[in-house]
């Protein structure tokens, strides 16, 4: 087997078709051989049934003698005559001679009628009649000799077939030349020769073909192979449509050719989506750097493949809300920015007033205590009194509209917290959606793989960005909610103070009707006067009060302008889309005038609470300033 594991197929097949070949001349010199022997056999056979024909003729001549119809002699010339007559082949004859050994007929040589032939030889010294004598004697035989031909052209073998007849006393021969025999054979022999060589032409032409049937396929299916072991998967693969085990061959080779092509198909898509996810997330994080740096106006411009659409078009819309988010919170800033302004000014305004009114106040119980001692100028002091109230009534209506104005400045400051809440919820469910984007793009990060770890840590980065404005929004709102309380304090101080001023109003025209009915009434001007000091004194302490609420308002508007300022210098460093430019810094408000010492002093434990909680507030903005440094 190692030996045959050698050698190709095409030798292998060469080698069966070789000992097929010497396989069948080997058979065919034993089929020869054999042949020769039954020629001999079957020109015996015929020799011998030749001369039992002309045996015959003795029998049929016998008979005639024996029936009486013809003498011994007669019969015996009629059966010679007959004898001689016969012939088989060409030169083939009968002879007869008795068992004394003379020759009783010959018809090729008739000279030896009569002669003794028991000392007779053939050319080689045999004793050829004899031996035929004795063959015939024995029921007959064949006896082999040279003859010599009587033309004289030679010694030719003979093989000759003698048989005894008994009632005579003769013995009748024929024989035939072994010329004849080997004429035979040898047309036999080229019969079988041309035969085995037409055999032979068409075995080695059907082992050619045979070979090269198998040989040809199995050379294209080597070199196809080859040629698929080097990468070449374009070429179809030979002998596909064979129903032998050259076309299993070829089916097991073009499953290889059909992996072969699967396998380059996936690492050229493979190759492609490597390629996309890294132009991806090159660009994501190019324009995520822009986003760090504030440029909300860096979206996703460029084409990028169709599986990546859905990442454009979310990014695009996060970018796009954050944006607007950001223009609409410095909008609402710049708008809070100037009503506390507006209510700063107007409570510092308020401030004065009051402290005005207090004086008066002063005055006025200074005026009645004067009156009291003084009931002989009463009539003067009622004038000056009624002058005092005058004055009085048009203060309090000029703070009445003081007032008016710092809670309608209230009310739009409480509208504008409103819609800063309404921004705060936007950008709470802005981070939301953010995160939601982040944690897809961390599964699909997930999906790609080792290639996308990079870009799941980006996703991780923008989860926790979004978790964070969550919290600034919670603090916003927080904020903005005590903000709203504290603003609502304030309303309802000025509205305190409204009532007050109508209060102080009514008292001074009652004063001015006590006044007018002094001269007309001394003996009840004591008593008026008494009653006038009560609420003059209950004026001055509602004053008191209202001075202390109007310091708290005003300290809340410093605060909240000041907050006002923080957020819009946060939301400054941010670049939107409008106008592609970077929002101007708003400006901060110019700083109320300082109050009086004595309301200071009544509204110094409410100025140090607001300080306090401004202090929170802007611990809380460091903080967040220190949160949007490190994104």
């Amino acid at each position: 087997m190692s030996i045959l594991a050698r050698l190709k197929i095409s030798n292998r097949i060469l080698i069966v078709g070789v000992a097929s070949l010497i396989g069948l001349l080997l058979v065919t010199a034993l089929s020869m051989m054999g042949l020769r022997a039954s020629l001999t056999q079957s020109f015996e056979a015929r020799t011998q049934q030749t001369l039992d024909v002309a045996y015959s003729q003795l029998e049929r001549f016998q008979a005639e003698e024996k029936a009486g119809r013809m003498t011994r002699e007669q019969a015996q010339a009629a059966a010679i005559q007959s004898i001689e007559s016969l012939r088989f082949g060409e030169l083939n004859y009968f002879f007869i001679f008795d068992h004394e050994m003379k020759m009783v007929a010959h018809p090729v040589k008739p000279e030896l009628v009569g002669e003794s032939l028991g000392q007779k030889t053939d050319a080689g010294g045999k004793l050829h009649y004899r031996a035929m004598r004795d063959a015939g004697e024995a029921g007959g035989g064949f006896v082999q000799y040279g003859y010599q031909m009587p033309d004289g052209s030679g010694v030719k073998q003979k093989l000759s077939y003698a048989r005894g007849f008994q009632p005579w006393g003769w013995i009748i021969a024929t024989g035939v030349f072994n010329e004849e025999i080997d004429a035979a054979v040898h047309d036999a022999v080229f019969g079988l020769a041309k035969m085995i060589v037409i055999v032979l032409i068409v075995l080695a032409a059907l082992i050619w073909v045979i070979s090269r049937s198998i040989t040809l396929p199995l050379g294209a299916i080597t070199t196809r192979m080859r040629s698929l072991a080097d990468g070449n998967v374009s070429e179809e693969i030979p002998g596909v449509d064979r129903k032998d085990e050259l076309g299993e061959m070829a089916e097991a080779l073009q499953v290889f050719r059909d992996q072969a092509i699967a396998k380059a198909e996936a690492e050229a898509a493979k190759a492609k989506a490597d390629g996309d996810q890294k132009m991806i997330v090159s660009l994501v994080s190019n324009k995520l750097e822009k986003l760090s740096e504030g440029d909300l106006t860096s979206t996703i411009e460029e084409d990028v493949p169709s599986s990546y659409a859905t990442l454009k078009s979310n990014f695009n819309t996060a970018i796009a809300n954050l944006s607007e988010l950001i223009g609409a919170l410095a909008d609402a800033t710049h708008s809070i920015e100037t009503g506390s302004s507006e209510i700063a000014a107007a409570s510092d305004d308020l401030a004065r007033r009051t402290e005005s009114n207090a004086a008066s106040l002063e005055e006025t119980s200074a005026a009645l205590a004067q009156m009291n001692d003084r009931l002989k100028t009463s009539a003067e002091s009622a004038d000056r009194t009624v002058e005092f109230t005058q004055g009085a009534i048009g203060m309090v209506d000029n703070g009445r509209s003081t007032a008016e104005r710092a809670t309608s400045a209230m009310d739009r400051v409480g509208e504008s917290a409103r819609g800063i809440d309404d921004v705060i919820e936007g950008v709470d469910k802005i981070a939301f959606q953010t995160r939601v984007l982040a944690m897809n793009a961390a599964v699909e990060a997930g999906r790609a793989g080792e290639a996308g770890r990079g870009f799941a840590v980006v996703a991780d980065l923008v989860s926790a960005l979004a978790m964070r404005a969550e919290e600034e929004a919670k603090r916003a709102r927080e904020q903005l909610t005590a903000t709203q309380s504290d603003i609502g304090i304030a309303v309802d101080a000025v509205q305190n103070v409204d009532a007050s001023l109508v209060n102080i109003t009514d008292s001074v025209r009652e004063v001015h009707q006590f006044v007018e009915s002094m001269a007309n009434d001394n003996r009840a001007q004591s008593l008026t006067i008494g009653e006038i000091a009560n609420a003059m004194a209950s004026m001055d302490e509602s004053t008191q009060q209202n001075a202390a609420m109007v310091e708290e308002t005003s300290a809340a508007a410093r605060n909240l302008a000041s907050e006002v300022i923080s957020l819009t210098e946060q939301s400054a460093r941010f670049t939107v889309a409008n106008n592609g430019s970077q929002m101007k810094n708003a400006k901060r408000p110019a700083s109320t005038k300082a109050v009086s010492a004595k309301s200071a002093k009544t509204a110094l434990p409410a100025a140090r609470d607001f300080e306090t909680s401004g202090a929170t507030v802007r611990k809380s903005s460091v903080g967040a300033d220190g949160d949007w440094t490190s994104f």
